[in-house]
């Protein structure tokens, strides 16, 4: 664990800060960025390789798109953009990173983590589907594991390395271990919420260059909304909170990247199975992130998963 450093300037005002100019920067760049990407489709649409498989591909995509989707490339390409100026302004560095573990044990931690994370879940989806909460798709691909596994091992390893690696090694420069934690944390449920609401759409004719905005403003409305609050923001506070302790346990990143892992590809697996019946809020949610049971399966997940490590 590094030591506060009284030296060092403190980092979360700087964090903040990114992530405001991120959200600003999307919301500005996401009109822009819509009118470009109608703009190609006319111009494929009527070009001589309008036939041609990549190209009819990334027409469907367009055609597709809808603003909230423009909206999340426009602020995924500023996370981007800033993240060098970001990084050079904080220091961040290969030494923030915990010290390597010999592979073995971290396999090991990996393979805890993801069993744990993914059968809990998992189960907890059985048990969703017994009671009438969620149905089986017409004809559900139980095979089809590639989209959630490339998805729990993508999030997992760059998720954990970003905030449990870089991030929490930042805080840690200039706050107490306790305050570090919750303040990494809180940052990370709020990047996870900060999104469009499910559902909600601006049509095509109706975007303007303040339509980012107006995005903004329903994501924004979500924190008045006590419900689903407590419902999914309190869940991936929860998540964090166990994954960062995870990493101060085992001075390793293993075990986060495979309870991360893990639920991911519950969630995806489970996702793309099943539909979800409305009315259930705030118990059960419209996906396995969503609702207080899936937060006291999280906070159970951590319990057995903090006994299981120190074990070994």
């Amino acid at each position: 664990m590094q030591a506060a450093s009284p030296g060092s300037s403190p980092a979360l005002p700087k964090l903040l800060l990114y992530l405001l100019a991120v959200m600003l920067g999307g919301a500005l760049l996401s009109a822009p960025l819509f009118h470009l990407g109608k703009a190609a489709h006319g111009w494929l649409s009527t070009s001589s390789l309008h036939d041609a498989g990549l190209v009819k591909w990334l027409l469907s995509e367009i055609e597709r798109a809808q603003f909230t989707r423009y909206f999340n490339r426009a602020v995924l390409v500023c996370a981007l953009v800033f993240i060098w100026p970001f990084m050079r302004w904080v220091r961040l560095e290969r030494a923030l990173l915990p010290a390597w573990r010999p592979f073995s044990t971290g396999l090991k931690q990996w393979a805890v983590g993801f069993v744990l994370a993914s059968g809990l879940l998992l189960a907890l989806g059985f048990i969703f589907l017994k009671i009438g909460a969620y149905q089986l798709r017409p004809d559900p691909r139980w095979w089809k594991l590639g989209e959630p596994i490339t998805a729990a091992l993508g999030a997992g390893i760059v998720e954990e390395f970003f905030f449990r690696g870089l991030l929490l090694g930042l805080l840690l420069r200039t706050m107490k271990e306790t305050k570090a934690l919750l303040s990494l944390t809180f940052v990370f449920a709020l990047v996870h919420f900060l999104k469009p609401p499910e559902g909600w759409q601006i049509s095509d004719a109706a975007v303007t260059w303040s339509s980012g905005f107006l995005v903004l403003r329903q994501i924004a409305a979500g924190f008045g909304d006590v419900h689903f609050l407590l419902a999914e923001f309190a869940t991936l506070f929860a998540v964090g909170w166990v994954l960062a302790k995870a990493r101060m346990q085992t001075g390793a990143l293993w075990a986060g990247i495979g309870l991360h892992g893990g639920w991911v590809f519950g969630l995806k697996y489970f996702s793309a199975l099943t539909t979800y019946t409305s009315g259930w809020l705030p118990w059960i949610g419209a996906n396995l992130k969503v609702g207080l049971m899936p937060l006291c399966t999280v906070l159970f997940t951590g319990w057995i998963a903090t006994r299981l490590l120190r074990q070994r």
